[in-house]
């Protein structure tokens, strides 16, 4: 029998922004019910920003207020460090404009290790390594008895064995990491940080598939040496839009806790023709192109080296300079992901227009890591071989803080709710960008590291960030997720709404329309209604005047201009929702499905849809398989 060394209901592996969020869930789900410890390799590594120092962006701003929504850390933590604040795509309409923080890197980890240390008093937080995941055979009875393995605890390196019903997996790049500069390989997930080797030999002999996918970052450069005397200054939004609905509140859980901090621009360069040719000249050197990197990387955020090569035609291309932080000289070079060797990296940088002479304090590098190929997780982000393992972050193939952050959030209250004995907790397409997000994962396996785009969301429209309270708070409150403040400011803004719309409404011209009307037209701005002599509407005049309700306004003016284009995504998701609302039995056997071509029964077989929603989206399948399906799960087959 094995001797424990200690007990917890759910055990989670690594401390990035996974591990921190399913943390946090976990924590307040199973306070007083349960205990919760975090593994990871040095504690005062939790929260940190390996890669860009800056939280949200395209689409990814959408999933930090959807986690703030869900009463998640990210959007607390994003406001506590950021140092400048700004809404991209604001001249474009509103389904793809997200928010975007330029954050201190060194107080946003801090402030993610002071809520989880002073917030969750049931989470141990340990140093160490995990070798092994603990299973055993699950029992014939078991509900779930088409996983063959339960999870039972985790061995850590150094020798101890926990117990735990439940693990959250979120290793990051650090299964079999390996580090690429030039020809140099060093074994490590980050810089100067070890690699988890025997983890993936503990995967594999729980049946569990492993492939292999390659990201990297750029050079940092010394503040000091950077000429930004004639380089193009990006400021920050003022006022700064938040990404928490409790920031700045006293309910806010860092209210007088951490002081607003200064804001700071950014600046632009770009790489030129001498940089490209200096590229091109050293490509036989770059592992990407020598072969000694097999992986593949990420399309959508490619690395310098792939940027001159496919894009050949381009004679620059645009660099960011940004702070890392406020107390520190390290400027991040967005825009030049390189594993080049360090001479090239040298030259390429001092190539650049005010990097003439840079001082490099940290190389830019590849690095490859093993991930999960997502066929094997359900929409609870539990694996269907193992009970009780769930996944989330970069194992499952994705890239981004943000996209990390929103799985471990859904893995860990998931992982919650087994324990307590509940069902899983699954958002839509229609719901989140977390659901379109998952949804995307168990229906399409990743060949490469996943990326969150507006493009990828069919109900856009719908899944603003300015609403996103409103469509998942609600949500956070069935499953105990909500505070009461949250809760408290939903109303309070639903009733300014409610108002704002009623006084719209009442506020005439003389030709017989009002303010509401105005507000549907695109040739109108909110400025502008200022202006505007109405025969009644001193209420909504006030209104204008509020700077509070400002942001409200802008909510009112996209829900009149685009009323018909959102209803048509609502009617669209509720007749999809009825293809999501039909269960496929869990042990339902495809295999023995011949009235299906071999290719169907293989792919429903490998993914396992669990509705006939999911199945629709797997590719290979057609409309007459999902015909055969619904005949056979209607009735007796024949």
């Amino acid at each position: 029998m094995v001797e424990y060394q200690a007990y917890f209901d759910v055990v989670i592996i690594g401390g990035g922004h996974a591990g921190a969020e399913a943390a946090w869930a976990v924590s307040r789900l199973l306070a007083g019910r349960g205990t919760v410890a975090m593994v990871t390799m040095d504690s005062t590594a939790i929260g940190r920003m390996s890669c860009n120092p800056a939280i949200g962006g395209l689409a990814k701003g959408q999933i930090v207020r959807e986690i703030d929504a869900l009463g998640g850390l990210m959007g607390h933590a994003g406001d506590a460090a950021g140092i400048q604040f700004r809404v991209l795509n604001r001249s474009k309409g509103p389904a793809v404009q997200s928010p975007r923080a330029q954050a201190d890197k060194y107080c946003y980890s801090a402030v993610v290790q002071t809520l989880l240390r002073d917030y969750c008093g049931n989470l141990s937080i340990v140093s160490g390594i995990v070798d092994e995941l603990r299973a055993e055979p699950s029992a014939a009875d078991n509900n779930e008895s088409s996983r063959a393995w339960s999870i039972t605890g985790v061995k850590l390196q150094a020798g101890p064995i926990f117990g735990c019903r439940c693990v959250v997996l979120t290793t990051g790049t650090f299964l079999r990491g390996l580090m690429h500069t030039g020809e140099k390989k060093t074994r490590g997930g980050r810089v100067d940080e070890p690699a988890a080797l025997g983890l993936s030999l503990s995967l594999r002999r729980l049946g569990i598939e492993l492939g292999r996918l390659k990201t990297g970052t750029p050079p940092r450069v010394a503040a000091e040496s950077i000429d930004f005397s004639d380089l193009p200054v990006q400021p920050g939004d003022e006022p700064p839009e938040p990404f928490s609905d409790l920031s700045g509140t006293p309910d806010s859980p860092l209210a007088a806790r951490f002081p607003v901090l200064p804001q700071v621009p950014c600046h632009i360069t770009w790489t030129n023709q001498r940089v490209h040719d200096l590229i091109r000249d050293n490509l036989h050197r770059a592992p990407l192109y020598s072969g000694q990197i097999q992986s593949r990387g990420p399309r959508y955020c490619p690395s310098i080296e792939d940027k001159v090569v496919r894009f050949a035609d381009k004679t620059r291309h645009q660099i960011f300079l940004e702070p890392e932080g406020l107390k520190t000289n390290e400027i991040y070079c967005n825009g030049i992901s390189t594993s080049l060797p360090v001479d090239v990296q040298e030259q390429m940088v001092r190539g650049v227009k005010g990097l003439e002479k840079a001082k490099i304090l940290r190389w830019g590098y590849a690095v490859e890591y093993d991930f999960a190929p997502t066929h094997q997780i359900d929409a609870s982000l539990q694996t269907h071989r193992v009970r009780g393992l769930f996944l989330a972050g970069q194992i499952n193939g994705t890239s981004g803080y943000e996209e990390a952050a929103g799985q471990g959030q859904i893995a860990g209250i998931n992982a919650a709710r087994l324990v307590r004995g509940e069902p899983p907790f699954v958002l839509g397409r229609d719901e989140a960008y977390i659901g379109v997000m998952i949804d995307d994962l168990i229906t399409k396996t990743p060949t490469e590291p996943y990326r969150m785009f507006t493009s990828r969301a069919e109900y856009r429209l719908s899944l603003r960030s300015d609403n996103a309270d409103q469509r998942l708070t609600p949500l956070a409150r069935r499953i105990d997720m909500a505070e009461p403040a949250r809760l408290r400011r939903l109303e309070e803004k639903l009733a300014a709404l409610q108002r704002l719309l009623a006084a719209s409404r009442a506020a005439r011209l003389s030709g017989g329309s009002n303010a509401y009307d105005l507000l549907r037209r695109p040739d109108v701005q909110i400025d502008q209604l200022g202006d505007a002599e109405f025969v009644a509407g001193g209420e909504f005049k006030a209104m204008l005047a509020d700077p509070v309700l400002r942001p409200l306004l802008r909510q009112v003016q996209t829900e009149a201009r685009y009323a018909a284009y959102i209803e048509r995504e609502k009617q669209v998701a509720a007749r999809m929702r009825q293809m999501e609302d039909k269960v496929i039995p869990e042990r339902f056997d495809f295999t023995t499905m011949f009235q299906l071509p071999k290719e169907a029964r293989e792919a429903l077989e490998k993914f396992r849809p669990r509705t006939i929603g999911q199945a629709s989206r797997l590719a290979g399948i057609t409309p007459a398989d999902l015909t055969i399906l619904l005949l056979c799960l209607s009735g007796p087959r024949r």
